[in-house]
C-alpha cells in the first residue's frame, strides 16, 4: 500500500509539473523573460553590489593610477567611494590624492582655466572647470539666446551651422518662456537640454549621441524628439546634479542607453555615478532587471520534468542490469564451460 501510493504520488507530481511547464510554454516567458525591477528593489541590488566590490584591492590601485594620471575628478570620485565603505588608505596615498585636488582647486589655477573654459568650452581642461564656469551661464535663458545668436549669424553669413546647438537652444528657451504660465514644470526639460548642449560642446558625447541628436534636429517633429533627449537628462540631473549629469551621460552609446542610465538614477540617486566606476556600465544596467516569475516557474517544471526523466532512466538501466545479472548461463555452452554446483 506505502508503494503504491509513492507511486501514485510521484505520478501525480509528474503529471503536475508537465501539465504545469505546457501551461507556462504557451505564455511564451521566453518573449520577454527579463522585467524591470522596482526602483526600491533596484536601489537594494545596487547598493549591495557596490558594497561587495569596493574593496582596498579594487580602491587602491585605481586611486595610485588616477593620481598618477594628474585626474583630479577621478581621484576625488575614488576618496569619496573610500569614504563611504570605509576603506583604510595608506596616509602617504592619502596626502597626494588631498595635494592633487587641493592643487586643481585653487583659486589660481582656478581662474586661470576658467577664463579659457568661457571663452570655448570645447578646450575646458575638465568637466568639473565646465560645471564651475560655463554650466551656470549656459543653465541660464542667456545661455539659450547665446546659442540661437551664434548659429543665426552663422546661417546668414554663410558659415556652418549648427542644428543640433540652435534645437537644444530653442528647446530650452522655450521650456523657459512657458514656465510662469505652467507654474515651473517645464523648466526641468530646460536644464536636460543645456546639459545636452553643454556636454557636446565640450566633447563630453559618444558618437552614437552625437549621431542621434543630429538626426534628431532634422526635419520636421525636431522639437518633439529633442525635448524627449532633454526629459532623460534632466531625471540624471535632478538625480545627481547638472555637474554629475555632463559625467554620466558621456557614456550612453544611444538614445536607448540614455533612457536606461536615467532609470538608474532614478535608483541610485547621488551615487549614480558611483555605482558606474564601480560595477561598470553594463552591469549596473543589468540589475535594473530581473528574471520574470513566469520564466522563473517555467524553468522550475522544465528542469523538474528532467530530473524525473532521469531518475526514471536510471531505474530502468537498474533494473535491466539486475536481469542480466540473474539471468542463468545459455545452455548451447558446452558442459566444461558451465558454472558447476560446489561440494555439498
Amino acid at each position: 500500500m506505502i508503494r503504491a501510493a509513492a507511486r501514485l504520488a510521484l505520478a501525480f507530481w509528474a503529471v503536475a509539473c508537465l501539465a504545469g511547464a505546457l501551461w507556462g510554454l504557451a505564455q511564451n516567458p521566453l518573449a520577454a523573460p527579463f522585467v524591470d525591477r522596482s526602483l526600491t528593489e533596484a536601489r537594494a541590488v545596487l547598493t549591495w553590489a557596490t558594497a561587495r566590490e569596493a574593496t582596498p584591492d579594487w580602491l587602491l590601485p585605481r586611486l595610485s593610477a588616477a593620481i598618477a594620471a594628474d585626474d583630479p575628478d577621478e581621484v576625488a570620485l575614488l576618496r569619496d567611494i573610500g569614504r563611504d565603505h570605509a576603506i583604510p588608505i595608506p596616509p602617504d596615498l592619502a596626502a597626494e590624492a588631498e595635494a592633487l585636488i587641493a592643487r586643481h582647486e585653487s583659486l589660481q589655477a582656478q581662474a586661470g582655466a576658467c577664463l579659457q573654459c568661457m571663452a570655448d568650452i570645447s578646450t575646458c581642461p575638465s568637466l568639473t572647470l565646465v560645471a564651475v564656469c560655463a554650466l551656470p551661464f549656459e543653465l541660464s535663458p542667456a545661455g539659450d539666446v547665446a546659442a540661437l545668436g551664434r548659429q543665426g549669424a552663422n546661417l546668414v553669413t554663410g558659415q556652418d551651422f549648427d542644428g543640433i546647438e540652435a534645437g537644444l537652444a530653442a528647446v530650452g528657451l522655450a521650456a523657459t518662456l512657458v514656465a510662469i504660465p505652467s507654474l515651473g514644470t517645464s523648466v526641468p526639460v530646460k536644464i536636460g537640454a543645456s546639459v545636452l548642449r553643454v556636454a557636446r560642446k565640450a566633447r563630453a558625447l559618444s558618437p552614437g549621441m552625437t549621431g542621434a541628436l543630429r538626426l534628431a534636429a532634422r526635419g520636421s517633429g525636431r522639437i518633439e524628439r529633442l525635448t524627449a533627449f532633454a526629459s532623460d537628462a534632466t531625471r540624471i540631473a535632478a538625480q545627481t546634479s547638472p555637474a554629475e549629469a555632463l559625467r554620466v551621460l558621456r557614456l550612453a552609446d544611444s538614445p536607448a542607453e540614455l533612457s536606461r542610465l536615467a532609470r538608474l538614477a532614478d535608483a541610485a540617486g547621488p551615487d549614480t555615478r558611483k555605482a558606474l566606476a564601480v560595477l561598470g556600465k553594463a552591469r549596473s544596467l543589468r540589475m535594473l532587471h530581473r528574471l520574470s516569475d513566469l520564466a522563473v516557474m517555467t524553468a522550475g517544471f522544465l528542469l523538474s520534468i528532467a530530473a524525473q526523466t532521469g531518475t526514471l532512466i536510471g531505474a530502468i538501466l537498474k533494473l535491466m542490469l539486475r536481469r542480466a545479472l540473474r539471468r542463468p548461463p545459455p545452455r548451447h555452452l558446452p558442459p566444461g564451460l558451465r558454472t558447476r554446483p560446489g561440494p555439498g
